[in-house]
């Protein structure tokens, strides 16, 4: 196509020198479909500047947001789920985690860290609804009993951020399990 006919119709670029922009860079409103750059909705809290919308937010923008100068140390990051039962429903257990994992980058739908807020330390757990919708196993349970563990030993407070979509179903007793040892555990603070 010549410069003159992209010119008139108001093709200033030529397909062969654009460029794609790097994935995460922009942001498009799910409510009100306005676009700004990723930076600017962090800047304002993960609220939408146009219409108000709040968008949804996983843990580690939860510790950047909470944490003295975004610095936090994550703990208990080896736990990973199994699948003890062997569970399957329409897919195997084992493969429903594995896609988890690769659509959103976590190894379970808990993250807990450590760090200062206004000088004072604090251990925070925060849920991850994106993965399998945040639903409590028992990995979560374990990080939480954990957690109660550091702070009791440490003597620091314990904040938890939850986003639950109740029990996993797929570790049927083991997830249901969670819930007496993490009220347990949690009457220890």
């Amino acid at each position: 196509m010549s410069w003159f006919r992209r010119l008139r119709e108001g093709i200033t670029t030529a397909t062969a020198e654009k460029k794609e922009a790097p994935d995460g860079l922009w942001h498009k409103c799910k409510e009100c479909g306005a676009t700004y750059p990723y930076k600017e909705l962090r800047a304002n809290y993960y609220v939408c500047q146009e219409c108000g919308y709040h968008e949804r937010i996983g843990a580690i923008d939860y510790f950047h947001l909470l944490f003295d100068d975004e610095e936090f140390t994550l703990l208990f990051e080896n736990l990973e789920p199994t699948d003890p039962l062997k569970f399957k429903d329409l897919k195997p257990y084992k493969k429903r985690l594995q896609e988890a994992k690769k659509k959103t980058g976590l190894d379970e739908a808990m993250e807990v860290a450590t760090g200062t807020v206004g000088g004072q330390d604090l251990v925070v757990c925060a849920m991850n609804f994106r993965f399998i919708g945040g639903s409590m196993g028992s990995v979560m349970g374990e990080k939480i009993s954990m957690a109660v563990d550091y702070c009791l030993e440490h003597r620091v407070p314990l904040m938890i951020i939850s986003k639950s979509g109740g029990a996993r179903m797929m570790e049927a007793a083991f997830s249901l399990r969670q819930l007496a040892k993490t009220a347990g555990k949690l009457t220890l603070l």
